[in-house]
């Protein structure tokens, strides 16, 4: 995979529910992140995959605001998922991540797991006020903006 371009989408093709679900709800590498899985769901609500604008996209409770962002193959398959919202005025939290698993080759995992970070962050300097991307998974670790 590591010869495929990776694109950033914030919406999938509808034909690409089934994907979307493996990657999301059935990853076998869930059990890595279990506690910060929960402790998300319990704090914010439960992810629902819906249809928007013809697409596909994932809330997460009764939550204003979420954003997706699926790294996508040159093929068109989801390779990754990001959700995050503004949390507060000067962050954005990282609510669910997800890398598509890669048998024997974890640089195509970190790949798409920068990619999809790189772009959240790009999101965040663009946004007045935000200095900070928090990640719910890694115990509410937070990364302070370099703008």
């Amino acid at each position: 995979m590591l010869s495929e371009s990776i694109a950033i989408q914030c919406k999938l093709p509808l034909e690409q529910r089934a994907a979307l679900e493996q990657l999301f709800f059935f990853n076998v590498n869930q059990h890595r992140v279990r506690l910060g899985i929960q402790q998300s769901i319990e704090t914010y609500g439960v992810p629902e995959i819906y249809e928007h604008d013809g697409g596909l996209a994932i809330r997460v409770g009764d939550i204003e605001g979420v954003q997706t962002l699926f790294a996508v193959s040159d093929r068109g398959r989801p390779l990754g998922v990001a959700v995050f919202v503004r949390g507060a005025e000067d962050r954005f939290v990282v609510l669910h991540l997800g890398v598509q698993p890669r048998y024997g080759a974890p640089e195509d995992n970190r790949r798409v797991l920068l990619k999809l970070m790189h772009e959240i962050r790009s999101a965040a300097r663009r946004t007045h006020g935000v200095e900070r991307i928090e990640l719910v998974y890694k115990d509410r670790h937070s990364v302070r903006l370099h703008v």
